[in-house]
């Protein structure tokens, strides 16, 4: 969408007598208002809220003409009213356009006042139509009663005022200019005119809307379903889609409710809900009961990782509509991962009526499996190594594999000294380990490198942030590359390439990035900010320069080129990447004594990624701790190789 979508959001519940109040109306427009913010964003929102008292007849029909008058053909105008419906009789003058003589209407707060009077069907239809002339595209959300006989049910709460029993002049009815010489034609009445715009209603013509009790919260059945249908799809959903979501949300809800979806035009219901002012967004990763338990709708082909032993993906669990920043309703660890989606243990229990929202807190982190082959005496030397070692971190298995999987690196023991390779690679990954300490220096090393490979290989596959939430370039002048692309920079003769990465933070949201560079030497750096990760307001930019470098001791050991990984890390919460850091990997020098074992217990967290980040390092982090704050993270990598030519 180019344009804006400019919305009035109505919810009553403070109706005076004799009209019943309600509970959940202005729950529905202010829960409606924070999806609007937060898929559509407040740059391409124009936002008009009226609750209760606000919501006068006449404050409702001036803002219709003065607020959504102001669309134009590129734009969205959306009315959403949540209250009373009712009926009242029409004047005598409309009676060609209405055949069973009762208009349906919408109850203002001030609407059974004297001189004031219901919001009309005919009413609404004139003013929405005058909108639509322009050639916006126009959404009309109503969760209430529009039609019916006026009774009440004794058991629940229903959206239908009792009818206006007082005579109406037809002189009332605002956009309808004279109703005696020039009235609509006939068809024109109730919700739906000839002009172009989708009707979404709660209820069809013979039923009521009714209201539901929601994590503890009064809410519209209607708007309650379209919240969580719109906050769990991805992409842009249509009408049509929209419509099949929250029937069957509304229809487990309630009995005798049918939410329908009206329009001149047949083929609007193919078309994205709100005409594609929703972005396309991830959607959020949600928690059901189905037939065989408790699951998670990501499985393996979303990137979930099998459990590993006790390690296993852990989620917080959260309202399906709310926020994820405060205390969690329940943790859920993963017991298997299926396909398209991953069973789970809930602790504790939660309502099984209710679909929730589940956020990555931990994932399970493989250790590094490393063959051991070659010369009997150094093999067994090192297995004693390995044994005051991190565990999580190195696991040495015999041969190239066994029946858990092949290895990821070979060690072979030689006279010489250890030899660690790539299967399958005949150059060493380090220089051969000789001397004192060789089996230490070996075990130093393969940690390092789980710690960088797990880094490096590190992603969410369950985050809601999108592609490029916070984008990342590079460029020495050339052009910039983005994610995932590499970037080519040379010396020229002996100066060094410089080159910049510039970040931007392409959400409306707040977010915080951090840099790190992964060099091919397994050195991992965390020191392009301060602070370690750096805040981004929504549109914000930063940029650091950098110098691609191939160092004189590699160079002249035959090294002409290099390659960094620049891993970008992006969380809605502050985070602190520098426990991370290492430096490039010295197979030379000769441990100090108790330097084997690598982790020194569990830090402070403040967010689940600090956790996440820990997890590269070693898995001996203890339980996950109760006060780190919930963050939703992802990473991105841009590539830069770096060539030294000799002369």
């Amino acid at each position: 969408m180019a344009g804006r979508l400019l919305a009035l959001l109505v919810g009553i519940d403070a109706y005076p007598t004799p009209i019943p109040p309600l509970s959940g109306c202005v729950n529905d427009v202010t829960g409606f208002a924070d999806v609007l913010r937060d898929r559509v964003g407040e740059d391409a929102l124009d936002l008009v809220v009226l609750t209760d008292g606000q919501a006068t007849r006449a404050a409702v029909t001036s803002r219709l003409s003065e607020h959504l008058g102001r669309a134009g053909a590129q734009d969205v105008a959306l009315f959403y009213y949540s209250g009373h419906g009712s009926q009242q009789t029409t004047p005598e003058e409309l009676w060609s356009i209405e055949p069973d003589h009762r208009n349906e209407t919408l109850v203002c707060v001030d609407s059974r006042s004297a001189g004031s009077w219901d919001l009309a069907d005919k009413e609404l239809a004139a003013l929405l139509d005058s909108i639509s002339a322009t050639g916006c595209h126009t959404l009309v959300v109503l969760d209430c009663c529009h039609s019916g006989d006026g009774t009440r049910d004794a058991d629940e709460v229903v959206r239908l005022a009792p009818p206006d029993p007082r005579p109406r002049p037809a002189s009332t009815f605002v956009g309808l200019g004279d109703a005696t010489a020039g009235a609509p034609t006939r068809g024109a009445a109730r919700w739906t005119p000839a002009g172009r715009h989708v009707l979404l209603a709660a209820c069809r013509s013979s039923e009521k809307a009714k209201e539901v009790t929601v994590l503890g919260r009064q809410r519209g059945a209607l708007s309650a379903a379209l919240e969580a249908a719109l906050l769990g799809s991805d992409g842009r959903p249509s009408y049509r889609d929209v419509l099949r979501m929250v029937t069957a949300d509304v229809t487990n809800r309630v009995t005798d409710q049918h939410p329908q979806v009206e329009t001149a035009d047949a083929t609007e219901l193919d078309r994205p809900f709100l005409g594609g002012a929703i972005p396309a967004t991830p959607r959020p990763l949600t928690l059901s009961r189905l037939p065989d338990g408790w699951s998670i709708d990501s499985g393996a082909v979303h990137g979930v990782p099998e459990p590993i032993g006790d390690d296993t993906t852990e989620l917080a669990v959260y309202p399906l509509t709310g926020e994820t920043s405060g205390s969690p309703l329940a943790t859920a660890l993963v017991t298997r991962v299926l396909p398209d989606r991953s069973l789970v243990r809930l602790t504790p229990e939660l309502d099984e009526a209710y679909v929730y929202r589940a956020v990555v807190t931990s994932i399970p982190l493989a250790p590094l499996r490393v063959g051991v082959v070659g010369d009997a005496a150094g093999t067994a030397a090192l297995r004693t190594a390995a044994d005051a070692a991190d565990e999580t971190l190195v696991d040495l298995v015999e041969g190239a594999g066994d029946g858990d999987g092949p290895a990821d690196l070979l060690v072979e023991a030689t006279p010489d000294g250890f030899v660690i390779t790539r299967p399958g690679v005949t150059r060493p990954l380090v220089p051969v380990v000789a001397g004192e300490a060789r089996e230490e220096r070996t075990i130093l090393a393969l940690e390092r490198v789980a710690r960088w490979l797990r880094l490096s290989a590190l992603t969410n596959p369950a985050t809601r942030l999108p592609d490029a939430a916070v984008r990342v370039e590079v460029d020495a002048g050339t052009g910039p590359v983005g994610a995932g692309g590499t970037l080519p920079i040379a010396y020229a003769g002996t100066d060094a390439p410089r080159f910049t990465v510039r970040l931007a933070n392409t959400t409306s949201t707040p977010l915080w990035a951090a840099l790190l560079d992964l060099t091919e030497t397994y050195g991992i750096f965390t020191d392009a900010f301060p602070a370690g990760s750096v805040a981004l307001g929504p549109g914000e930019a930063t940029s650091v320069d950098l110098v691609g470098q191939v160092d004189d001791g590699l160079w002249e050991a035959g090294a002409v080129s290099l390659r960094d990984q620049l891993m970008v890390v992006t969380s809605t919460l502050e985070f602190d990447p520098r426990s991370l850091e290492q430096e490039e990997l010295d197979v030379s020098a000769v441990p100090a004594a108790g330097t084997t074992r690598s982790a020194d217990g569990p830090p402070a967290l403040r967010s689940t990624l600090e956790r996440v980040l820990g997890g590269t390092r070693t898995r001996r982090l203890g339980p996950r701790t109760a006060s780190a704050a919930v963050a939703d993270w992802r990473t991105d990598s841009v590539f830069v190789v770096t060539t030294r030519p000799r002369a």
